[in-house]
Formats: structure tokens, sequence, C-alpha cells
């Protein structure tokens, strides 16, 4: 193939297809000088309502529609398409926002690994959420991407919580999943066209690819994609896409108010709407009922301006929402963008300037090189979204990933070990291994918490090294994954606490081991005794001066002492390492030494 004395092979071309609620609209193009070079536009409209706010509900006859834009292209050109380019529905997106919360030993130094962990609980729970909700509890969900919006230690507010010290741990997770039904059905009108996907990313992505580029999303902004059956959200702050919406009101709603309004049919009533746009002062149709009717312009538009209200109303509310408040700007894309009013009553509603809501048509999507006049308005922002998506790295694309044996597909645009996880179902609470419990003893009434052993964290090999749950994963990877194996319970003794070594004393300079007097749960103790939750261990002292002198067989009356170079008395309570100093009387034969006694 030639194009201006430039030779194309077929691998050069990019075919997209934009499967919409009310049209398929096909592009062919091919790289130059780092933008894209269009070589032929085809649009096809669905003759009855095949898709549904977005979802595909006849396959057979989506198949049919974009089969004749895929036709009808290769027949212009000479070639055959095989691959194709696509964009699943943002308004089949899912966003969740949850807050996961974990207690944390006092003192201990908080590390990547529990942040990460729990950041993967918070999905999880996430997911949970939506599948509860979910009429099909066996709906299945991709988790296209997640991000931490919120740090919490002790109930506060942090930036960031890695290396701190704390009670408890919090993080807040904003979660976007796509449903697998979407890109099941994607897959299946593919196939059912006898090709494969070349690349898939997200109408929202696609749509802010050409909109709003990346140097703009550091400001707070919103985009919304009007289309006919629904209306796509998504706001961009601090450099990435915070979140994804949608609004089960768009262009159909002005249609249907158009066609209650003067008795037509839907299709009549959608070529009156269309007509709106237009330079014509009056608007003809007839009516159902044979009716003809020519209208000023005006009349219509205000018919429809309580559904134009109704529309702005809920978009600005859902932002509102998910934003936490209005956004800076809002950039309006999709066909039903231009419907009259709509314009006005969105920045009302929002709060903002007229100016500061804008339509973006194909005059801004600089990486495109286009002369046609078939896509030119708001609703090519997609289609040539998802041609200059298909020339970024950061498309969304499938992996398939095996965890421990277990092959699960993932959907990202840079998948990671904790996504792969999430896919196989493996929960976050298996990574971290958890500490022992712990038992609570009493020394002399007092309580003391005696904490369990650490436990062992899981170990995750990816390809047979080690790896962590941010490492990024790729294609056929395989990943193995050792749970966590919690802590045990403390294993203490007696002498633990009452060490034997630590209690003697002096008989003139000689040491004499001296046991204490300890009860466990009122009986006399062996320091060899393991203690269990809930033991009462009582400390009686190491008796007294006369309890040493039975003890050591000496009469008290034939000998001098002292205790620490002091006169005491036989009443005196010994203290480890106490020198006991005795000279025997006149005329005495001094007794037999003592044995060192023996601990029980």
């Amino acid at each position: 193939m030639a194009q201006n004395s430039i030779v194309i092979t077929p691998e050069q071309l990019i075919f997209v297809m934009d499967i919409g609620t009310r049209s398929v609209i096909g592009v062919v193009c091919y790289p130059q000088k780092e933008k894209l070079r269009v070589l032929a536009t085809e649009v096809a409209y669905h003759p009855q309502r095949d898709m549904l706010d977005g979802q595909i509900h006849n396959i057979e006859g989506v198949i049919k529609t974009a089969g004749q834009v895929k036709n009808k292209l290769e027949n212009r050109l000479g070639v055959s398409l095989r691959k194709v380019s696509l964009a699943a529905a943002g308004r089949a997106l899912k966003t969740c926002r949850h807050l996961a919360e974990r207690k944390v030993e006092s003192g201990h130094k908080i590390r990547k690994e529990e942040i990460a962990s729990l950041e993967l609980e918070a999905v999880e729970k996430s997911q949970d959420i939506l599948i509860n909700e979910g009429t099909n509890a066996n709906d299945a969900y991709y988790c296209i991407g997640y991000t931490a919006v919120a740090y919490y230690l002790d109930d506060y507010p942090i930036t960031n919580l890695l290396g701190q010290k704390g009670n408890k741990i919090g993080v807040e997770v904003l979660s976007t999943f796509l449903p697998r039904v979407v890109i099941d059905s994607l897959l299946t009108v593919v196939e059912g066209l006898g090709m494969t996907i070349n690349n898939l990313t997200l109408e929202p992505i696609a749509a802010l690819n050409v909109t709003i580029p990346k140097e703009y999303r550091s400001l707070n902004l919103a985009l919304v994609d009007i289309g006919a059956g629904t209306s796509d959200i998504a706001i961009t702050h601090k450099g990435t896409v915070v979140g994804y919406a949608m609004v089960p009101l768009a262009g159909d709603e002005i249609t249907e108010q158009i066609a209650d309004a003067f008795l037509l049919d839907f299709n009549t009533a959608e070529k009156v709407k269309l007509m709106l746009t237009g330079k014509k002062a009056n608007i003809s149709f007839n009516d159902i009922l044979g009716n003809h009717h020519k209208l000023p312009l005006e009349k219509i538009i205000e018919v429809i301006e309580p559904a134009a209200n109704k529309i702005a109303a809920e978009i600005a509310s859902v932002i509102k929402e998910l934003n936490r408040g209005p956004t800076r700007a809002l950039f309006c894309i999709g066909g039903g963008s231009q419907t009259p009013l709509l314009r006005e009553k969105l920045a009302e509603q929002m709060g903002l300037p007229l100016e500061k809501v804008v339509i973006r048509g194909r005059e801004i999507v600089n990486q495109i090189k286009y002369s046609g006049r078939k896509l030119k308005g708001p609703e090519s922002i997609t289609p040539f979204g998802i041609a200059v998506s298909s020339l970024e790295k950061d498309y969304f694309g499938f992996s398939y990933i095996t965890v421990n044996g277990k092959v699960v597909r993932l959907l990202d645009t840079e998948p990671k070990v904790g996504n792969a996880l999430l896919a196989a179902g493996f929960s976050s609470k298996k990574l971290l291994g958890q500490r022992g419990p712990g038992i609570k003893i009493y020394i002399d009434g007092k309580e003391k918490i005696l904490p369990g052993t650490p436990g062992e964290n899981a170990r995750i090999l990816l390809n047979g090294k080690e790896a962590s749950l941010e490492t990024a994963v790729n294609n056929n990877d395989k990943i193995e994954i050792v749970e966590a194996s919690a802590g045990k319970a403390p294993l203490v003794k007696i002498r633990d606490f009452f060490p034997p070594e630590r209690y003697y004393v002096y008989l003139n300079d000689e040491r004499i081991s001296l046991w204490p007097s300890l009860y466990l749960n009122g009986k006399k103790a062996n320091p060899e005794k393991n203690l269990k939750d809930g033991d009462k261990l009582d400390y009686k002292g190491m008796g007294t001066l006369g309890d040493f002198f039975k003890i050591a067989e000496l009469n008290p009356e034939n000998i001098l002492f002292k205790v620490n170079q002091h006169p005491s008395s036989l009443q005196y309570e010994l203290q480890p390492g106490d020198r006991i100093n005795i000279v025997f009387k006149q005329n005495h034969t001094p007794p037999k030494q003592p044995e060192t006694q023996e601990t029980p």
C-alpha cells in the first residue's frame, strides 16, 4: 500500500474500533513522525438497541454492525485487518473507597511490607463490598488499579507510615474494578469478527490521553464523556487519575424527553435532537399520529431544559461526591455534550464560571493527522484516544500469571505481584505472620502481659527469586507463595522471673544459695515450672535470719552475729547478697559447716 509515495505495510496499520451505545466507529491509521496519520474512517449505527448503557446486550447484532465497519475499511484500503485496538466502557467501572485498619505493637517500627499488605486488604474489602452489592454473587471483577489516598497513625492523618511507631495504622484506598463480563463480551465480538485484540484501554483513559495531557493532571480536573446512555466521569489530581464514575443519564434522556413531548418514535426524536445543533431556525417533523410540526428551535430547546438540568445536576453531584468538592474545571466530550443548554447547566450546578466548562473536539488532538470530515466533534475524541493509547507503553493488556499452580488473567497497566494475588483470591491475611497469643500472669497481684513470639512473614518467589507485593510481573510469570506462619504463645518458667542464681547470701565470705519462698496459685513453687495464662505467682521473701540459722544448723545462743557489718535481730528479713558474719563464743566447738542449700 502506498500513501503519498510512502510504502505502508499491513503490519504498520493500527485498526481502532470504538463500540458505543449508538454506533461503531472504525479508524485505520499508521505512525508517522511520532504522530498518527489517519488513512480511513467509517461509522455504522446499530439498527436496533443492541447495546444499552454501554453494555453489549445482543452479541450477534454488535458483531454484524462492527463487521460492516471492518468490511468497508478493508475494501477501501485493499487490506485484511486482523488485529484491533479497543476500549472497555468506562461506564462499567466500579470505584470503591475503603479504610483498612490494623493494630500494631507499641514501639514497633512500621515496615514497607506491612503498609503494602494493609493496602491490599483495603482492596479486598472493596471487592467484597462490590460482590455483596451485586445481584449475582458470582460476578467477577478485575482490579485495574488502586491508589492510597490517605494514611492514618493512631487515627491521625499522616503523609507516610514507613518507620513510624504507634498502636494502630490505617490506609484509605481508592480501588477501581471492571466487571469480567465487560471484557468477555468484547472478546466475543472480536472473535466473531475473526480478529484478535492488539491492545485494550479504558474509554476514560483513552479520552484523557488526548484531552488532558499528563502535565495537566497535577490539577484537580474532571472529564465527562456524555454519550447516549450514560455519562462517564474521570477525575485527575496530583498527577494521576484518582477516580472514575458513571451517571446513567445522557443523550437518550434528551431524546426521550422530545419523544414524550411531541409523540415521536425514538428514532425520529433522535433526529430532531441532532438538528438542535444545526443552523436551522425551524425544525420540521411528523408525529406518530401523522401530524406535521414545524417549530422554532427555541421551542424545542425549552422542552428539553428540564432533562438537561436533570443530567447536569446528577453529573455535578457525582463529581462533587467522588472528588469531595467541585473540581477546578470540567472538560466535556461525547456526542451528548453538544446538547443545547447542557454546558450552561453544568457550569451552574458545579458552581464554575462558564469559561471553565469546555467542550473538546478534534481540534485539540495534536497527536492525530486527519483531514476527513466524518469525525470532527466531541464524538471523535474516544476513537482517536484509543489510537493514541495504542502507541503508549502503559496501555491495558492481558497477562497470564501462575500463582501457586493456578493460572489467572490480569488486566492492568503495570501489573504487580499484589494484583496477581488479588486475581488468584489469595488473602492478604496470609502474607504477614501474626504474633502468637500472649498470656497474662500476676506477680504479687500485679498484672503482667507476656507477648507471644513473632510470626514468619510469607515468602514470595517470582520465577524462583525473592519478590515483594510491589514487584512488577510479566506475562507467563510464575509466583510461588509460602504462607505466613503465626507465632506461638510464650514459653516462660518461674526461674525466668526469679532466677535461682540471683538469690544468695554470704556466710563469713562463703557464698550460699538461698531459694526464696515462692507460691504458684497458692502452692509452693518449683523454679522449673512453666507459667500459663492466668497464673498467680507470689514472692514471700528469702526468710529471716533465724530461718537461715535453722537451715545452717547454727544455735544463735552460741554465736555472735552481724548482717552487713551491723548488729541484727533474728527477725531480720534477708535480702539477696546479704553478708552474715558470725563469731563463736569462747570454749565452744564450732559445728560442722552447713552445706549449700539446694533449690527445689
